[in-house]
């Protein structure tokens, strides 16, 4: 059986900090073992992250969450994760931390006749938008830069438009951007569906990610 990636826990740090920023939450705290951000939203209280599978730490954890809507997010397969849990806790569909260098994705963003790309920068967030000949948003993405990483987050195209490149052009924008700062190491979070865009644009898996929550 092959080994699984682990996590380098100061990226994950790094990637956390960035990811706060972008998602406009509180900045990751050390807290009973991992990582802690309250997010403070009704989609989420907060989340643990953990770049290891620390065993024994994160089974008393999820022993003591009593409430949905806080997350256990681990850098590790799911079937690692799982016989840690109490009854009552569901894993949701897997993800993974992807890293690239920010020059495997330099090239020239394809955009097809009829949309445009727009980028705008928020403090240390930039976001780069796609529309179509309405104005409507096909196409969206954001980075933040963090101690020397750039971290992609919100990579999404509206469904009528999907397949047709435009994500690939807003993720070639953004890395345009962070290249123009100096950028050069990048790293983001991906689902099933979006890990197979970024392998194609250079990215390389660097660790799994489970996400783990008591149920409803």
């Amino acid at each position: 059986m092959t080994a699984m990636p682990e996590a380098d826990p100061t990226l994950i740090a790094r990637w956390a900090a960035a990811w706060a920023i972008s998602r406009g939450a509180a900045a990751p705290v050390p807290r009973d073992g991992g990582l802690y951000i309250h997010v403070g939203t009704p989609e989420q209280v907060g989340r643990y992250i953990f770049a290891a599978l620390d065993s024994d730490t994160i089974a008393l954890l999820a022993a003591k969450i009593d409430q949905p809507l806080l997350y256990l997010k681990v850098c590790a397969p799911a079937d690692a994760v799982r016989p840690l849990l109490p009854p009552g806790w569901e894993i949701a569909p897997p993800g993974y931390m992807m890293t690239a260098p920010v020059t495997a994705m330099l090239a020239r963003p394809a955009i097809p006749g009829g949309f445009a790309l727009t980028v705008d920068r928020q403090g240390n967030v930039i976001f780069a938008t796609i529309a179509d000949s309405a104005g409507n948003e096909a196409a969206r993405g954001r980075i933040v830069t963090m101690d020397g990483l750039v971290v992609f987050d919100r990579i999404a195209t509206a469904e009528p438009h999907q397949r047709r490149g435009l994500g690939t052009a807003v993720m070639r924008a953004l890395a345009a951007e962070a290249d123009a700062i100096g950028i050069h190491d990048a790293m983001l979070c991906a689902t099933p569906v979006g890990r197979a865009l970024y392998t194609a644009l250079g990215w390389s898996l660097h660790s799994d990610y489970t996400t783990a929550s008591l149920s409803p």
